[in-house]
């Protein structure tokens, strides 16, 4: 009798730990695949992007050693470079949507892209729609005019 009992209970433990490794296996699947779903995108790329923004990714070279330092909170001043007088009611801004923005022809969500501005780029908003849903930009590294989404650049300085 103690035989019976003893081997009824062997197959049960067998058939519960069977059950607990199966089902571990199954929420770990699950959750690999659920981690691996939900990862971002990588940025997209465009194909008029300017190849400043591209080396501007690329790592730094060292300065040579006759040459000074410069930390990057204190950006050395270009002598030729004169700030571009603005239309009137433009301003200077910087994109402050951290997945950047799309550049559109019209202010619709309907209108082609032609290009994308990234993150911290500089821009001149010169004109902003009634709704405020729309600007009407220039890049300054380019002086390429487009629309982006309204509310997701910053005003810098006057």
């Amino acid at each position: 009798m103690n035989q019976i009992l003893y081997e009824i209970f062997k197959f049960f433990m067998g058939f519960l730990l069977a059950l607990a490794i199966l089902a571990g296996g199954s929420v770990a699947a699950a959750l690999y695949f659920v981690t691996k779903l939900t990862a971002l995108p990588p940025k997209p790329t465009f194909p008029n992007d300017s190849p400043a923004k591209v080396v501007a990714s690329a790592p730094k070279a060292k300065p040579p050693a006759n040459q000074p330092q410069t930390t990057p909170s204190q950006p050395t001043p270009s002598p030729t470079s004169t700030p571009t007088p603005l239309p009137p009611g433009a301003y200077r801004a910087r994109v402050s949507w951290p997945e950047g923005l799309v550049l559109r022809d019209k202010p619709t969500y309907e209108s082609g892209s032609i290009g994308g501005i990234a993150y911290n780029d500089q821009v001149i908003i010169l004109e902003v729609t009634s709704n405020k849903e729309w600007e009407r930009v220039r890049l300054e590294s380019s002086n390429e005019e487009g629309w982006v989404r309204g509310g997701n650049t910053e005003r810098i300085g006057n």
